[in-house]
């Protein structure tokens, strides 16, 4: 019995798993470190609560459109490139199947098998045209034709990541009408949100959920700085 080289759905659906995973957290984390360090910036600057809660939803709104229309735009552009790719390789075969056959031996030889065998592997692999496009297209740019993502899908798994990620900031000034009272909360919120953050992607990710916690808590607390410097800055103006 040849053994069959495609992709195993298990692989695919961890590499989508991976994608949705970097997404998500890639959403969250710009949209909590930015607006924390929007809303820490205002409120520095003396400007009263409502107006940093303004600030806040306003910057929210922006970059939840923003990050989700970049995740679509982009997507799209990499389904595009990917069947690019194919039509280039059924392309190729068409004009010269010998030396794209022999370029899908070479592969397996240099995967380690013996020259028998990926020999027999390869007839397999080039009986189907598909197959043996989709074997040549992973090969030569490491992605599988079987990964293509939904533009509308990573644009709304962005959109919602990244406005989950901005309220964690902006709550506070929803519950009060007071700077000084909104400030610590929003910081602390921040700061608790961050951890989480840190400590599911390390965890998912077989790290450790801890360590994982305080880099991002590191770059949230560097967000507040910043943000405390450019109000006071801005305020002095």
């Amino acid at each position: 019995m040849v053994p069959s080289p495609e992709v195993r759905p298990a692989a695919i659906s961890k590499g989508a798993r991976g994608d949705a995973l970097r997404e998500i957290v890639f959403g969250v984390n710009d949209g909590l470190i930015s607006i924390t360090g929007l809303v820490v910036g205002v409120a520095s600057s003396q400007m009263t609560a409502h107006q940093v809660l303004l600030a806040g939803l306003a910057a929210t709104t922006a970059a939840v459109v923003a990050m989700g229309l970049g995740a679509y735009l982009s997507t799209a552009a990499q389904n595009q490139y990917l069947l690019a790719e194919r039509n280039r390789e059924y392309q190729a075969i068409q004009s010269n199947p010998q030396e794209k056959q022999q370029q899908v031996a070479w592969h397996y030889q240099q995967q380690g098998m013996a020259p028998d065998l990926a020999s027999q592997v390869t007839r397999y692999t080039v009986s189907d045209r598909q197959r043996w496009v989709a074997f040549l297209v992973q090969q030569e740019i490491g992605v599988s034709l079987d990964h293509l993502e939904s533009p509308w899908t990573s644009a709304v798994l962005m959109a919602v990541a990244v406005l989950v990620g901005s309220l964690a900031p902006v709550i506070p000034f929803l519950l009060s009408t007071r700077v000084s009272s909104a400030l610590p909360w929003s910081i602390g919120l921040a700061m608790v949100t961050a951890f989480a953050l840190g400590a599911v992607k390390s965890r998912v990710t077989d790290g450790t959920p801890w360590r994982g916690g305080v880099q991002f808590v590191i770059v949230a607390a560097i967000a507040v700085a910043v943000g405390i410097v450019a109000g006071h800055l801005f305020h002095a103006l």
